[in-house]
């Protein structure tokens, strides 16, 4: 819709060219009505209206006064002059203004609307020129900014620092921004292409910096203007803003400062640099130079690393069982602690988080009956793992996931710990059952908890652990199990160490218990030692 301001001391002809018409089904609007010149220098300011209808006799500051002080800030203006027939001779010299017409008074409605539909015709040619126009510029400039990044020599070629000149791209300083859109299923022309152009408008239109496509990202190249605002989340609002308008989400990443355009590779190298490592900073907005970014060493053997998790997620299944909520964010830092520090890829740390989810969860479902229905959502919550962009965010949403797991085990009076040591030894007793592992879990020194299980239950922790093995063996045994397949199944894997400690406590060896004969009848090692 094109703008029009109507300006009429007369209250009747003002409101008689509001109703006279229908405007919008010509293309315009009528914005506002003026009594006087010094009205309408004042509604022509606030509304930049494409065309006024101006009266020429007017009380105080006539017609003709207000059209030239209009033409020194508006040469595009359209104004259609309204005129009595006494006024006709003063009417024609006020084309000298560049009228576009005049309208003889009371107004032919037929003559008002040829007028405008005219008008409309020019007013969309030129329309359509200034946006192929300011497309040229923007592409020209989109176009110079890809090149300068392409450019693998220090000193650009003369053509191009040239073009940057007359773009305007000489600055005293640039910063590279990079976005890359996620969960994009659709064509480059699609959703990412919305979003440039709501780039374009946030940025370019109010000159903060250059919007850009190179390879998969989006991009701003930053003037100096704005760069200051980096440490605003103000930016990153915007950009997000801008995705989220197209039902995306995004990761933003910052590239270094640089005083000199053939420095700008520079710039762009550090933010794709960035991007790349974008799951290991702890940072909600834009990554950039002041980010801090988790330790990382060297890549180390994938089997020390899970050697160095595993107990880590021994204690954490326990602290889960015992219902130890304190601990588990620590344990589930420290794993990704032990990865991160490890070179462990993105991929490689968000298939080791569900690995254990989904193994915790499945043993304590069997277990406790009331997490069958929060075991019936691993799907949905293994998609939610891989969705994470950031290594703290993921740990902190796999922390309320157990929480919940622990928080929905119905307790009774376990809760005293001996007793919650002696269950877990009872539902445990074919793992890695340690003291210090239940000593951390328990928030105890294992020297301290170890004289309180004595104490209370006259032996022990591991002469407890493995009277229950033993006496879970035998019963293995007496079903036909062969003496390694009983060791293995109560938690022994060496099943030499299995016979002495089955002998010490049963005072028989496996074997002749299996025969149900004593001892002394015959020699072991006469027979199959299985």
């Amino acid at each position: 819709m094109y703008s029009v301001l109507i300006v009429d001391d007369e209250l009747s002809i003002r409101e008689g060219l509001v109703t006279l018409l229908d405007w919008e089904s010509l293309g315009y609007r009528v914005v506002d009505t003026a009594a006087n010149a010094v009205e309408a220098r004042h509604k022509a300011k606030l509304y930049s209206p494409d065309l006024m209808i101006v009266d020429i006799r007017m009380p105080g500051k006539d017609g003709l006064e207000l059209i030239g002080e209009l033409r020194e800030d508006h040469e595009e203006l359209h104004i259609l002059i309204l005129s009595g027939y006494a006024d006709f001779s003063y009417a024609k010299r006020a084309l000298s203004y560049n009228i576009d017409n005049y309208l003889l008074k009371p107004v032919d409605e037929e003559e008002l609307q040829l007028y405008l539909t005219g008008l409309a015709t020019v007013l969309n040619a030129r329309l359509a020129h200034r946006k192929n126009h300011e497309a040229v510029k923007v592409w020209s400039r989109e176009m110079l900014v890809q090149s300068l990044l392409m450019e693998s020599s220090l000193h650009p070629a003369p053509a191009l620092m040239e073009s940057a000149l007359e773009a305007g791209l000489l600055w005293e300083s640039y910063q590279i921004v990079l976005i890359r859109l996620l969960l994009q299923d659709h064509a480059d022309n699609g959703p990412s292409s919305s979003v440039k152009s709501r780039l374009t408008s946030s940025f370019e239109d109010n000159r903060r910096g250059i919007v850009f496509a190179l390879d998969s990202y989006l991009g701003v190249l930053l003037e100096p203007s704005y760069q200051k605002e980096l440490i605003s989340k103000r930016m990153a609002e915007q950009i997000r803003e801008a995705a989220a308008a197209e039902g995306l989400e995004c990761i933003i990443t910052a590239g270094d400062m640089v005083g000199s355009l053939r420095e700008l590779p520079v710039s762009h190298q550090s933010a794709l640099a960035r991007m790349k490592d974008h799951f290991f900073y702890d940072e909600p907005g834009m990554i950039g130079p002041d980010s801090l970014k988790l330790k990382q060493g060297l890549p180390a053997n994938p089997q020390d690393t899970e050697s160095r998790l595993a107990p880590v997620m021994d204690r954490l299944y326990f602290a889960l069982d015992t219902g130890n909520l304190l601990v588990i964010s620590a344990l589930i830092q420290e794993a990704g602690d032990l990865m991160a520090a490890a070179g462990s890829s993105e991929m490689a740390v968000k298939s080791y988080y569900v690995r254990a989810v989904t193994s915790m969860s499945g043993k304590l479902s069997v277990h406790y009956k009331e997490l069958s229905a929060a075991h019936s959502r691993m799907e949905e919550q293994i998609q939610q793992i891989y969705r994470h962009t950031s290594l703290p965010q993921l740990q902190r949403y796999i922390t309320g996931l157990l929480e919940e797991y622990a928080g929905g085990i119905i307790r009774d009076d376990m809760d005293v710990l001996m007793k919650r040591m002696v269950d877990l030894i009872h539902r445990h007793y074919d793992e890695n059952l340690k003291l210090e592992t239940l000593a951390d879990v328990f928030t105890y020194s294992s020297a301290y908890l170890g004289k309180l299980f004595k104490n209370t239950m006259g032996c022990s922790f591991n002469t407890y652990l493995d009277t229950i093995r033993i006496e879970k063996a035998k019963e293995l045994l007496d079903q036909g199990c062969k003496i390694h397949q009983a060791a293995s199944s109560v938690g022994f894997s060496d099943v030499d160490y299995f016979r002495e400690k089955f002998k010490k406590i049963a005072g028989i060896s496996p074997s002749a218990y299996r025969r149900k004969e004593p001892e002394d009848a015959f020699s072991e090692s006469a027979y199959e030692k299985d």
